[in-house]
This record gives structure tokens, C-alpha cells and sequence, in this order.
């Protein structure tokens, strides 16, 4: 004689498809969270990356600043190559406050080169320039411009961001597994279930 465990019809076609929609439905958010995280993750990396140059355009201005109204030319050359250290930089020029390149990096190219002739080139990278003035005294003393390789500043981030979003979505694929391993093996202590013998 053999037993087996059968179960009592309880769910009603309605309800059936109400909780499928309701699957759908929160498919449907768990994406759009998803999606979300992505936006904001790199939304704040850009504004890391303004933050950085801001930071590094500061700094520049300041020391040439002294250099510029002392004349001293090599302490500017060693400033701009210094800049070339940092991955996400990839030219400094300091101008005086005409407009005539007082020192630059090795990398450095004249604005209209680098970003219209040779666009192409560094378009992986997204490069950005940004420009401040240098000021001595609350007097205009000259200009730095960097261009920031904006793709190398944000890649650790989004790297970062993307492999915590598909831990997120492992998460959540393995809690519906664990639910209907749960929900399965749970059914034969359900007081739904009785058994036949045959």
C-alpha cells in the first residue's frame, strides 16, 4: 500500500492571478530600484569628479599664484608635469592673465586641437576641462586649465556601484528561491494536506 500526500483545492482562480500580478509588479520595482541606484551612483561619481578639480585647480592656483608674480618659470614647469601623476589628469596649462601659456604639461594641447581635431582620441575617457583664475592679492595674475579624465576618476565607483547592484539582485533571486524552497517542502505540514492510501 502506498501513501500519498494531496492537497485541498484552497486558491481561486482570482486569487492566482492576483498574486502573479503581484509578482510582476514587484519584479517591476525591484528593476526600477535597480535602475535608480545605477542613476544616482553616477550622478554623485560626476560630482566627485567636479569636486576633484575644484580641488586641484585651487591648490594649483595657489602656489601659482607666487610663482607667476615672482617670475619663476621652472617652479611652474615642475607644477604642471607634477599634475601628470595623478591618473585622473591628463594635461595642466598656466597662462598669464593675457592668455599666453606661461608652462604646461608634456601632454598638453591647445584647446581647439584637443577637443575639436581630436576629439576622438580621448573620447573613452571623457575628458572635461575646467578653468580658474589665479588671483594675488584679489589681482588676476593668470589662468590654470586641467582636463580631467573623467571616465578613470568614476571607473572604482562604478565598479563598485555595479558589483553592489548585482549582489542586490543576488540577494533577491536567492530570497525567491530560499521563499519556494520553503514554500514546497513546508506543504506536507500544511492542514490543507491529508493523505491517500491506496
Amino acid at each position: 500500500m502506498s501513501r500519498k500526500v494531496t492537497y485541498i483545492k484552497t486558491s481561486s482562480i482570482n486569487r492566482k492571478i492576483f498574486q502573479l500580478l503581484m509578482a510582476v509588479a514587484l519584479i517591476i520595482v525591484t528593476l526600477n530600484l535597480w535602475v535608480d541606484i545605477n542613476q544616482k551612483g553616477e550622478q554623485l561619481l560626476a560630482e566627485n569628479a567636479i569636486v576633484l578639480a575644484e580641488n586641484i585647480l585651487k591648490q594649483t592656483s595657489n602656489s601659482a599664484a607666487f610663482y607667476i608674480v615672482n617670475d619663476d618659470v621652472s617652479s611652474l614647469d615642475l607644477l604642471t608635469q607634477s599634475a601628470l601623476k595623478s591618473d585622473h589628469i591628463h594635461e595642466m596649462i598656466i597662462y598669464n592673465k593675457d592668455g599666453k601659456i606661461l608652462s604646461q604639461s608634456e601632454t598638453a594641447l591647445p584647446a581647439k586641437i584637443r577637443f575639436i581635431e581630436q576629439a576622438d582620441v580621448l573620447k573613452g575617457y571623457l575628458p572635461v576641462p575646467y578653468v580658474h583664475e589665479i588671483t594675488e592679492n584679489d589681482e588676476l595674475v593668470g589662468f590654470v586649465r586641467v582636463t580631467v579624465l573623467t571616465k578613470n576618476l568614476q571607473k572604482k565607483g562604478m565598479n563598485y556601484i555595479y558589483t553592489l547592484t548585482k549582489q542586490v539582485l543576488l540577494i533577491t533571486l536567492l530570497a525567491g528561491i530560499i521563499g519556494y524552497l520553503f514554500t514546497n517542502g513546508l506543504k506536507p505540514f500544511s492542514a490543507n494536506a491529508y493523505i491517500v492510501r491506496d
